[in-house]
């Protein structure tokens, strides 16, 4: 019983001795700078903002990667317009990775302060992330955020091929021109019901009847509207 006691009492001490020698190891080498932070691999920044990645980890240059808080780096890189979410790695001895989320445009909006892009979120992102390709919303003033969120998730979603559309947004909502010539008015929510209440209609509508306005801002019901008439109402469910 005894040579077993020595015998764990001698492993006990040994491995105790081997993480001591191991902790000053480390600590010696750190303070050497072995693990200063000297590269950062960037995957996936296409149109983020370079300049902005390069302020967030700039300083952190000549830190040793193991003093980095990697979850507040994260945190810190998602905050940056354009980036919708970041994961940072350590690579020995000197390296970190970062593999950035970019924001998906699916909008743009045109109005006094000019042209910005919308993200799939409803996040205004930076002027390098317009293109060509986007449906485009004009508006004489800003759209409310709720509203830019509820379009950015029916603009995201939708299989409509915006090239034959063009889109304004005022106190009624968003109006939606056709290439018959009506207006489609949405209102500012509930947009994708909408439209596909309006699609469903619009199969059965004749152009001829002189439409200028199909109102779907009512439950259930559209409000059709003729240039020298009132107003028609279309009733029921649609």
């Amino acid at each position: 019983m005894k040579d077993r006691g020595r015998t764990a009492f001698w492993l006990l001490l040994g491995s105790g001795l081997i993480v001591f020698a191991l902790a000053m190891g480390y600590r010696w080498f750190e303070r050497g700078g072995a693990f200063d932070l000297d590269t950062v691999r960037i995957r996936g920044v296409r149109q983020a903002d370079s300049s902005a990645i390069c302020q967030v980890v700039g300083p952190m240059f000549g830190t040793s990667i193991w003093q980095i808080d990697t979850d507040e780096l994260q945190d810190m890189l998602s905050d940056i317009p354009g980036i919708d979410s970041a994961h940072v790695s350590r690579v020995l001895f000197t390296s970190l990775i970062l593999e950035l989320r970019i924001s998906e445009p699916v909008f743009a909006v045109s109005d006094s302060s000019g042209v910005s892009a919308v993200s799939s979120i409803g996040e205004v992102l930076p002027p390098r992330f317009i293109t060509d390709s986007l449906p485009v919303v004009e508006s004489r003033e800003g759209i409310d955020p709720v509203v830019s969120m509820a379009l950015a998730v029916w603009f995201g979603a939708s299989d409509t091929q915006h090239d034959s559309l063009s889109f304004k947004y005022a106190d009624r909502g968003l109006s939606v021109f056709v290439s018959d010539g009506y207006e489609v008015l949405l209102g500012n929510d509930r947009f994708s019901e909408r439209w596909a209440g309006y699609q469903q209609l619009a199969s059965s509508m004749s152009t001829s009847e002189g439409w200028y306005q199909v109102d779907m801002r009512y439950s259930d019901q559209a409000v059709l509207r003729k240039a020298q008439v009132n107003s028609a109402s279309v009733g029921g469910e649609i």
